[in-house]
């Protein structure tokens, strides 16, 4: 931004400067890492650890005292509501959440309820939960649908218009917005990336001036206009002269979480000056609220900068905050005037000050004798936002029926409570509930479940050839697990994970080529030629989500069980369960240095054909049995075992190719996977 000295190339954004000219720029305003986090934050005034919005995506409740609900249901003061552009509070399944903005509070909304865009010229434009397709440019067309919606208002009204870009996929904007000379071209793009990001903040700040320019004099007079970034800059991106690359967005550094923010117009008395003072991208929900004469609710974690907006004495923060889950950054830091301190989940501190270090590159921490005092300080800021008590025990049932899951985190702990869930058996029309409990033993996870998915099954042509019904199953999983020296083989007496609806993995199929009838019989795990239930060639009897029954009833997953995280949607994916042996088992979707895309395996069908002859099958490597397939390293993303390392953590991924989950144990499996234990 323009407003800060940060940058040494900035936007041309004359609309923001003659904003920030006529009001406050604020030097110390924090979001949160990620877009999702940082809405949450806006729309209900509370941090993500109680509001429930901790990481991208997520869905919001709708039970939420919104910023919208509360406006609009005020008795003192009637405001009509509008959301218009960017939503992504709908969690993970954003088409089956067309009318999630109208659910938690807002009387219109227009534009894209998913986080991204894969062209900014042709995409899903929702109203009110009726979806259309868009050829507009996005920029211009939220900022036509703000102006049409606001020229309509004969009332007071609060207008919430989040652009999607500045966003990756980067791209050249229209002409007329914009100043930068660019081709357009992929090449131009991948060479010159940041060109692009401001040219789309260029032409952001077009449509903000036409959108300020089509408001009456007097009706804009009686405005009161804020400008906020949703969360630091793209890595990819990133002023390196300001901020180190890893410090950028879905990081909680500076870079990722400190952001531009200009208040102007009604009740802006400070003209063309700068506010040191704290503030939170939580504070604006408090804030709007004074600003239309209303009482603040009790429940909010924001505090109101209102007063500042003509008082420069006026009381502020003493302290800061902000929090994120994923799998880039785990954890919560809490700021004073001075110093900074960041708290991971695996415990992990680091200490700034950023008075003398604003890049953040010299640590602190080592010397916490020296700065025992402000850690202390700090810390019981964060402990009291976070209301940390011993999370050992279920804090509240949670009903995850057809849940796309959201949460990053991969410390079972983590995942502490008791989940309920319906779902029918579609062939036999029988309705089944599913109970899973997750609590904390001593130094492990203990999943208590029946079995049942949180999903409808038996969906196939065929029925399954055994029922399902509930199971007493016990499953635990260390805590802090450990990588093994030697990696262990898959086998038919283990399985392989408990996922997080309560379903056990079980891979191995008991059929190989020559044994009985090939589908059951083959217990010995080192015999060739064991089928691949994943392969239709296989002709294994699995419904829709890769399941089905064993002889006992017992529901379970033989690969990818197409429930529990999006296939479809780019965002990085939460954790769905985990292995015999501890570690988080991930949903597809990483991200690549600000690039989301889908992890992949390293494993391939072997070229050519089986051997002949007696015992063997014959015929060409298509995938009918496992032993089509070899392992290469450096192949894919993943180890043999299906796996990587993520900074100081490892990590299974579900993959669309073989092996689909694990590939093998790259630590000790837990003893209760054991099978007929």
């Amino acid at each position: 931004s323009a407003q800060y000295s940060i940058a040494q190339d900035i936007p041309n954004t004359p609309v923001i400067n003659a904003l920030a000219q006529s009001g406050i720029v604020f030097d110390n305003a924090w979001a949160t890492p990620s877009c999702t986090t940082t809405r949450g934050s806006i729309i209900s005034g509370q941090h993500g650890v109680n509001s429930g919005v901790t990481t991208t995506p997520s869905l919001l409740d709708t039970n939420t005292l919104t910023l919208q609900r509360y406006l609009g249901n005020n008795s003192t003061v009637n405001y009509a509501t509008a959301v218009v552009g960017k939503w992504h509070l709908a969690g993970g399944n954003a088409e089956g959440q067309l009318t999630h903005p109208n659910e938690v509070g807002v009387d219109y909304y227009a534009g894209n309820i998913s986080g991204t865009l894969d062209d900014y010229n042709n995409w899903p434009l929702n109203i009110n939960g009726t979806q259309s397709d868009s050829n507009t440019y996005h920029t211009t067309k939220v900022t036509d649908l703000a102006i049409d919606w606001i020229a309509q208002q004969t009332t007071s009204w609060f207008m919430w218009l989040a652009y999607v870009s500045p966003h990756s996929p980067f791209h050249l904007p229209p002409d007329n917005l914009h100043s930068q000379t660019l081709s357009g071209t992929q090449a131009d793009i991948d060479d010159n990336t940041r060109a692009y990001y401001l040219a789309a903040i260029e032409a952001m700040d077009t449509e903000i001036g036409r959108l300020l320019n089509s408001i009456p004099e007097d009706e804009l007079e009686n405005t009161l206009v804020v400008f906020i970034g949703d969360n630091g800059t793209p890595r990819a991106v990133i002023d390196t002269a300001a901020y180190e690359r890893s410090h950028g967005k879905n990081s909680l550094y500076e870079g990722g979480i400190r952001v531009p923010m200009v208040v102007a117009g009604k009740g802006v008395t400070r003209i063309n000056e700068r506010e040191s003072a704290l503030v939170n991208s939580a504070d604006l929900f408090p804030s709007v609220v004074e600003a239309a004469g209303l009482s603040i609710p009790l429940q909010l974690d924001g505090q109101s900068f209102y007063a500042l907006l003509s008082d420069p004495g006026a009381a502020s923060r003493e302290f800061n905050y902000s929090e994120f889950v994923d799998s880039s950054a785990n954890g919560w830091t809490v700021r004073n005037d001075e110093y900074k301190l960041i708290v991971y989940a695996d415990g992990t501190r680091e200490l700034y000050n950023l008075i003398s270090d604003p890049r953040e590159v010299s640590n602190l921490i080592s010397q916490d004798q020296l700065y025992s005092a402000e850690i202390a300080a700090l810390e019981t800021f964060g402990a009291s936002v976070r209301n940390q008590e011993n999370t050992d025990q279920a804090d509240s049932e949670i009903n995850i029926t057809n849940a796309i899951l959201v949460n990053q985190s991969p410390r079972c702990s983590d995942y502490v409570n008791t989940y309920t869930s319906s779902a029918t058996d579609i062939s036999n029309n029988a309705v089944f509930n599913g109970n899973l409990e997750i609590t904390v033993d001593a130094s492990q996870c203990v999943f208590n479940s029946n079995a049942i998915p949180n999903h409808d099954f038996n969906d196939g042509s065929n029925g399954f050839p055994n029922n399902v019904s509930e199971q007493v199953d016990q499953y635990r999983v260390p805590v802090s697990p450990q990588l093994a020296p030697e990696k262990t083989a898959l086998s038919l007496q283990v399985d392989n994970a408990i996922m997080l609806n309560g379903v056990k993995v079980d891979i191995l199929a008991a059929g190989c080529f020559g044994v009985g009838n090939g589908k059951v019989g083959c217990s010995d795990s080192t015999q060739a030629w064991r089928y691949d239930p994943m392969s239709p060639a296989a002709g294994f009897n699995v419904d829709s989500h890769n399941a089905h029954a064993q002889s006992d009833g017992t529901y379970h997953y033989h690969g990818e069980p197409k429930a529990l995280f999006s296939s479809t949607e780019l965002a990085v994916s939460p954790v769905v369960g985990f292995a015999a042996d501890g570690f988080p088992i991930y949903g597809s979707f990483i991200d690549d240095n600000g690039t989301v895309r889908k992890v992949q395996s390293s494993y391939r069908l072997k070229s050519g054909a089986r051997p002949t002859g007696e015992g063997e099958p014959g015929g060409n490597y298509d995938g009918t049995f496992r032993d089509d397939y070899e392992y290469v390293a450096g192949l894919g993303d993943l180890d043999e075992c299906n796996g990587m390392s993520f900074g100081d953590d490892y990590r299974y991924y579900i993959t669309d190719e073989y092996p689909y989950v694990l590939g093998c144990f790259s630590g000790t499996p837990d003893e209760s996977f054991t099978k007929g234990r």
